[in-house]
């Protein structure tokens, strides 16, 4: 399990008995700020990720990764926040902003083996790739659109068409999906 140092205090560790686990082996530090029980678990995963930044919710190519839709191996975590929010400055991340209005459209909270994450589902994805069609290589993205052409019996067009509504395009995206797929 993966544990923050602000859960670590509030079980009643205190930071000197942190270091102590550290140093025995029965807890190991992921990062700065982020520990394991498990020595498995010893390098930074999404599940890492979406403890220290609670708001964060992955997408994009990331995302798309994660639902078998692509084969490409993407470099970094790509996570949409809030606008607003303050900047995420690691390496390995890679963050956009989004309304408050539609961000949380499609969101759902999937148990993976290093822990919880918050990752749009695939109807939201589906609308994200026609949406932000610009920010992906044509490769990419007509890869991932043969994908959602295969698996098309899977998709809910209820939940689609609720999404799309939250659009101020969704008209023309719902237009647009039916077009492609």
């Amino acid at each position: 399990m993966i544990y923050s140092t602000k859960e670590l205090l509030q079980m009643g560790e205190t930071q000197y008995s942190i270091k102590e686990k550290v140093k025995s082996h029965s807890l190991y530090m992921i990062s700065r700020g982020m520990y394991s029980d498990n020595q498995n678990e010893f390098i930074e995963t999404e599940a890492c990720i979406f403890k220290r930044y609670p708001n964060a919710i992955l997408t994009g190519l990331y995302a798309f990764s994660f639902y078998d839709l692509t084969d490409y191996v993407p470099q970094k975590y790509d996570v949409v926040t809030p606008q607003h929010s303050f900047p995420i400055r690691k390496d390995d991340i890679s963050q956009s902003y989004q309304n408050p209005s539609i961000i949380n459209i499609g969101v759902s909270i999937v148990e993976t083996k290093n822990g919880l994450i918050r990752i749009y589902d695939l109807e939201r994805m589906l609308i994200e790739l026609i949406r932000l069609k610009g920010r992906y290589s044509p490769e990419i993205y007509y890869e991932v659109l043969n994908s959602y052409r295969k698996i098309k019996d899977k998709l809910d067009y209820i939940k689609l068409n609720k999404y799309a509504k939250g659009f101020k395009n969704g008209g023309r995206l719902l237009f647009k999906i039916k077009e492609l797929i």
